[in-house]
């Protein structure tokens, strides 16, 4: 029988971007981890067999050190460059539309210029993504969307994050829908068609907990590491067997500090498990992407959208018509897109 096709993506934020949405004074001036970590996840996933999607942020293009790190998921077996906007600035909903246009063709333009490819995926920083930037992806021909983090948790998680970083005045406001509002725990957690302007558009949400909808991916895995390596495996596994009882194809998501311990970054001290020594997250990382390489065909998410795009849907999933242009839709198109 077939391993049920899942992917694994990686949000490559850098330190400035974790300082920045932190309200931390100084942060264009703030090191530049790339070239330390970048070939940390390399090696691990060159080991493990395993492909990746890495949403790219269009402002990490203006250095050339940076570039020359980034080029380095070459050396995977399969990779493929995402759209994380320019700025990573996790308030999208706050922005007007030409501003939205900016962030996405900015970013894409860079990583067609300096990677040789076009993106056909989006992930919104802080998983934001209004109607607007939907929009624009399905305007733009983007084949997929991954921003909804459909998870029961949000709110805690904004919570931590506010606590943590100690946000004021409007960085607080503008910080209100960090990680997806109360309407994103009833999004689906599995991969789903949107119709958006008369275009069709797949949704990738990042798996969480099927029926508890508490967050599976790295950065909270790891965090519950550093409290209990024996809580910690005990959750994935269930995680990874519920996704195999409920048809839940898992998107397992990857940060930078998933790689990185104590000794590597005073200034990401307030990021969940950064006090971890840095061999014990490594190899509590390398134990769960094993079992997830074993139990799922793991692909990139533009290998997953052409596969999906090939395969009649269950009768259990309809596309979700956007309010934008709902009473325009043309029939329903698939995406084209390579694997």
């Amino acid at each position: 029988m077939p391993k049920p096709i899942a992917n694994l993506s990686l949000d490559l934020d850098n330190q400035w971007a974790y300082l920045r949405a932190a309200g931390r004074e100084g942060w264009e001036q703030s090191a530049c981890y790339f070239h330390t970590v970048i070939p940390r996840i390399v090696n691990m996933l060159q080991e493990l067999d395993l492909p990746l999607t890495v949403f790219m942020v269009g402002r990490d293009f203006e250095s050339t050190t940076s570039i020359a790190a980034m080029r380095g998921f070459a050396d995977l077996k399969a990779w493929e460059p995402g759209n994380h906007s320019y700025n990573h600035e996790p308030w999208l909903h706050t922005l007007p539309r030409e501003a939205i246009e900016a962030e996405i063709d900015r970013t894409a333009a860079n990583i067609d210029q300096h990677l040789g490819t076009a993106p056909v995926g989006f992930r919104g920083p802080g998983f934001s993504c209004p109607e607007t930037v939907l929009s624009v992806l399905a305007e733009r021909g983007y084949a997929y969307d991954a921003s909804v983090f459909p998870t029961s948790m949000a709110p805690v998680a904004r919570a931590y994050y506010m606590m943590k970083t100690g946000l004021k005045g409007a960085d607080r406001d503008r910080a209100s829908q960090l990680y997806g509002g109360w309407s994103a725990v009833r999004q689906p957690n599995r991969p789903f068609p949107r119709m958006v302007d008369g275009r069709q558009l797949w949704e990738l949400p990042v798996t969480v907990l099927p029926l508890a909808r508490t967050p599976i991916h790295f950065s909270y895995f790891t965090y519950l590491a550093s409290f209990s390596r024996v809580a910690a495996k005990a959750y994935f596994r269930t995680a990874m067997r519920l996704c195999r009882l409920t048809n839940c194809p898992p998107a397992l998501l990857l940060h930078p500090p998933d790689f990185m311990g104590r000794e590597d970054d005073c200034e990401m001290a307030f990021f969940p498990s950064m006090k971890m020594p840095r061999e014990k997250k490594l190899d509590i990382v390398r134990w769960a992407l094993q079992r997830f390489a074993s139990a799922f065909d793991v692909r990139t998410m533009r290998a997953q959208v052409a596969a999906l795009s090939s395969t009649p849907l269950p009768s259990s999933v309809r596309p979700i018509v956007s309010q934008t242009r709902a009473a325009d839709l043309a029939p329903p198109t698939i995406a084209s897109t390579k694997s």
